[in-house]
């Protein structure tokens, strides 16, 4: 845990249960059009997405460490009132160390997408009739998942950094 904190990240587990703010810019910035990167949130979490149905050796449990860098929340607990339009539910930039794993979970009111940056990432959907998608992506790619959809991913062995936009349904 030291080495997290010593890059400046919060754990995931202390950020999510306090007042955190994923912004605390205090430059000449108004808050509404311009954030500078040093003031956003960076969080790790560990096993993101923890899905303890599964054994801890199966990706859909979640494994390693997650990076993440709010780049802004409508969040209810983190919600800064940053978007224009009331759909945007989060966009952040996230790291999966190599081999790690974001554990299967259910988007019941979003959608969210993932734009690969670095790396590679193999990912895993499930409709709601149970028919199951996977392919593994590289940087360039994108993945969306809909509403009432399940998915996993796993990161390649050298990781992945990708941009997460996630946005609320209809």
């Amino acid at each position: 845990m030291n080495d997290i904190n010593n890059d400046g990240y919060t754990d995931g587990s202390a950020f999510h249960s306090s007042d955190s703010s994923v912004y605390s810019g205090t430059d000449a910035d108004d808050g509404h059009y311009f954030k500078k990167g040093s003031g956003m949130a960076k969080v790790v979490y560990r096993n993101s997405h923890e899905n303890r149905d599964f054994p801890e050796d199966d990706p859909r449990h979640g494994a390693g460490l997650n990076f993440c860098k709010w780049i802004t929340s409508e969040q209810p607990g983190t919600a800064e009132h940053f978007s224009f339009n009331g759909n945007l539910n989060a966009i952040i930039e996230s790291r999966l160390e190599p081999d790690a794993s974001l554990g299967l979970h259910t988007h019941y009111d979003t959608e969210e997408y993932y734009y690969i940056l670095e790396g590679s990432i193999f990912v895993e959907c499930r409709d709601e009739n149970g028919s199951v998608y996977g392919k593994e992506l590289k940087a360039g790619d994108l993945h969306r998942i809909s509403v009432g959809m399940s998915h996993y991913a796993k990161a390649g062995s050298e990781g992945v950094r990708f941009l997460a936009v996630i946005v609320r349904a209809g």
